[in-house]
Parts: C-alpha cells; structure tokens; sequence
C-alpha cells in the first residue's frame, strides 16, 4: 500500500533521485573566471566610452575628426573606422589595469629626434574604467565565495593572487596583440600598453579587490578593521561621511566642468568627459580645500589653474560657498553617524576622549593621500642610442593634500562637536534614520 501521507514511493525498491546541486567548478577555474570577466566588462566599458568620443567627434564637425584622424594616421588607424572601435579599446582597458602606453620611435632619418631611438610615456588612470575594473573583481570575488566558499584565510590570498596574476596575464597578452606597427623608410614607430606598470597594476588590482569580494562573502570582518576601530572609534562611519562627502563635492563640480567643456570645447570634449573628468574633479576636490595642482615638467599643463586663485572671481566665491556648505553638510552627517556609546561625553577615560579626535582628521587626509596619488597624471621620454638622456614630468594635486585634508577633517570634526546639535533637527527623519548607527 502506498503512503501517500509523507510522500513515500509506492514501491520501496524505487529509490527518488538525488537533488540537483548547481556545477561545482575548481576553485582554481573560478579565479581565472573572475579575472575574465572583469576584463570583458572593463573593456566593454572601454568601447562604449570610445563610441561616445567617436561620436562626440562626429557632432563637433568634420575638422575636429580630421584632426584626430591625421594625429591616429600615423600609427595606421583611423578613429571614424572599425579598427580604432577594435583597437583603442584595448589601450583603455589597459591604462584603467595601470598600463603606461609606451610610443617607440627608432629612425635615424627623423633629423628633430635626440637619438636614433626615443619611447615617449605617458601614465594616467581613466578612474571610472579603473572603478569598472575593481567593482567587477569585488563583485566576481563575493560570488566566488559565496557559492564555494574557502576554508582558510591563506587560501582566499591565494586565488586572489591567482585573480591578479591571470588579469595580468590576459591584459598584458591582448595589450601586445593589438599594438600598433609601422615601418616607413625613414624608420619604424611602435605603440603598445604593454608594459611593467600594466603588470603590477593588474596583479594589485586583482589581488586585493578580489579578496576584498571574498572576504565580503564570508560575511565577517577583517581583523585589521576590528583592531582599528579599537584604537579610533567610528572609523567606519568616518569612512562612509568621507565617501559621501568627496561624492557630493565632485558630482556638483564635475558637472559645472562638463557644461563648462561643452561650452568652451565644443561636444568632442564634453563627449570625451567619462576620460577626462573623474580626474579633473579630483584636481576640483583639492583645489575647493585650499590644496594646490602642481605642474612639474611638463609645460603643456601650464596654463591649467594651480589654486582657488587661479579661476575667475566668481568662480572662487562659488566654489569657496559650496566647500563650506558641504563641510557644515559633512558635521552634521558626522554627528548623526558617530557611534554615540564611544562619543566624547561618555568614554570612560580623557585618553579614549582625545582620540576620538582623530578618527575623521585621519580618514579626510586618507581621501587627500587618495586623490594626489590616483589624480596624478605622468609623462616621460627616453632616449637610447645617443644623446637625449631621460626625464619625466608630472600634473596633479600637490603631494601635500592629505595635510589639508585632515586639517578639513579636524574642522568638520570641531562642528559636530558645536553647530550640528544645533540644526540636527532640520535634517529629514528619513536621512537621518540613514545616517544614524543602528541601537540610535
């Protein structure tokens, strides 16, 4: 008789079948995956962003796109066919992993060269592909966790490593497949992103945004952070006070930048701006806290603005009016964050009081070591086979931003302490639920 009750089959011998479980893949397969896929979606980043400089091109008039044909003429592409949608793709993808685009000239017969050979460098991080490319890994990473988790800490280093090595691998063979050839019979020129710093980006890049997903996926928290919170309490909502901080400054600047290049550059510029302006609102970032951009070497970036006093009145009065609001903004945010358990009026002793004094100094000037090193934008030349000698220029904000950073910070810090009490009431309830650490 069958027992239709519990489900049972009517037939004993009849045994059910095994429950389906998702494909198990070696672990070693899903870190090469990961690296493969961030990749591809870096790169197709890349070819929307060059889409959208092609077409800006297109929209500016046929004088902008023959210029930029004649400068790419050279290395035998041309920017309005397939084969710079094919090619330069390829050089951005790799500039976002930390590539340098090397140009070698080697011709006795160029009489304007210092040497019969010269490479010519430059290195700058396209931040919002550079930002595909770590969120990707991040991403990949936590998925990979997530469905086969790892038993051990050594071994998420371990396939992160691995991440890293294989992203270096692929971005540095596919950078060396589509470089740029021509031998004329004055000499030969070669264009590859090829290169050391492409190599070390990757495998940084891959390594540690990997097993930041990784360890995501674990759900727990690194030691590190639990022993820093110790010693600064609320370094996590600092964190996130700074994140949002340098977000909202930047979104509003980088959008005075954009109509202003679209203004006074026309749409080939303004269509050019995913390349152009996560960096400059870096350089705004600096330049609206009374940091500097320095020019070192490098007489083509002259001419660009070195501090608030450089722009017009008008803009210095708007800029100077939009820090201040969004660093009384940023105390408010401070206060309603803060961990109030670990605030000043009730820590146990005046040490535990003064450090937490600390904890947002030292994150803004974390921010401000961030942006002069990702800002930074770097060009070289050497010369081999005679003369010429080597020598390298810089532009970006002055190495000392993380000094006026904290200096911000410690001021912010100040007006949570004073004014944000006073105004905490004018904050929506649904912002400063948000804000507020949860048991508030």
């Amino acid at each position: 008789m069958e027992n239709q009750d519990k489900g049972f089959p009517g037939h004993p011998d009849t045994l059910a079948p095994p429950a389906e479980r998702g494909r198990q893949h070696p672990q070693w397969w899903l870190a090469v995956q990961s690296a493969l896929y961030a990749y591809g979606l870096t790169l197709g980043a890349a070819l929307v962003t060059m889409a959208l400089l092609v077409l800006g091109f297109f929209l500016g008039g046929t004088g902008a796109l023959n210029g930029m044909n004649d400068s790419a003429g050279n290395m035998g592409a041309r920017l309005d066919g397939p084969s710079a949608l094919l090619i330069y793709p390829f050089f951005l993808a790799a500039m976002a992993l930390g590539g340098t685009p090397v140009l070698t000239v080697s011709a006795a017969g160029y009489a304007d060269l210092p040497a019969p050979l010269v490479s010519l460098w430059a290195g700058a991080l396209p931040l919002l592909l550079t930002a595909v490319a770590a969120a990707s890994l991040w991403q990949l990473g936590r998925r990979a966790e997530r469905r086969q988790p790892l038993g051990s800490e050594w071994h998420r280093w371990l396939y992160s490593a691995l991440t890293g090595l294989s992203l270096a691998a692929v971005s540095v063979l596919l950078s060396l497949l589509v470089s740029l050839r021509e031998d004329t019979e004055a000499g030969a020129m070669f264009l590859t992103a090829a290169s050391p710093s492409l190599v070390a980006g990757a495998v940084l890049l891959g390594t540690f945004a990997g097993w930041a997903g990784r360890k995501h996926g674990t759900g727990t928290v690194p030691r590190w952070i639990t022993r820093t919170e110790r010693s600064l309490p609320g370094v996590r909502p600092a964190l996130r006070v700074a994140a949002g901080h340098y977000l909202v400054y930047t979104a509003v600047t980088g959008t005075a930048l954009v109509v202003t290049a679209l203004v006074k550059g026309g749409t080939a510029v303004a269509f050019a701006s995913p390349l152009w302006l996560p960096t400059a609102a870096a350089w705004s970032y600096g330049l609206g806290h009374l940091s500097t951009v320095t020019e070192q070497g490098l007489p083509a970036a002259a001419n660009l603005p070195g501090s608030i006093g450089d722009l017009p009145v008008w803009a210095s009065a708007a800029v100077g009016v939009l820090t201040l609001l969004l660093a009384a903004a940023a105390s408010v945010a401070w206060f309603l964050a803060r961990d109030r358990d670990r605030d000043r009026d009730r820590l146990p002793d005046p040490a535990g009081r003064r450090t937490s004094w600390l904890t947002l100094p030292l994150v803004f000037g974390l921010a401000g070591a961030a942006v002069s090193v990702l800002g930074v934008v770097l060009a070289g030349q050497t010369s081999a086979g005679g003369g010429g000698g080597t020598g390298f220029g810089t532009v970006g904000p002055a190495p000392w931003t993380f000094l006026v950073m904290a200096a911000w910070g410690l001021l912010i810090e100040a007006g949570s302490r004073t004014m944000a009490g006073h105004v905490e009431h004018l904050v929506p309830a649904r912002i400063a639920a948000f804000l507020r650490p949860a048991g508030n």
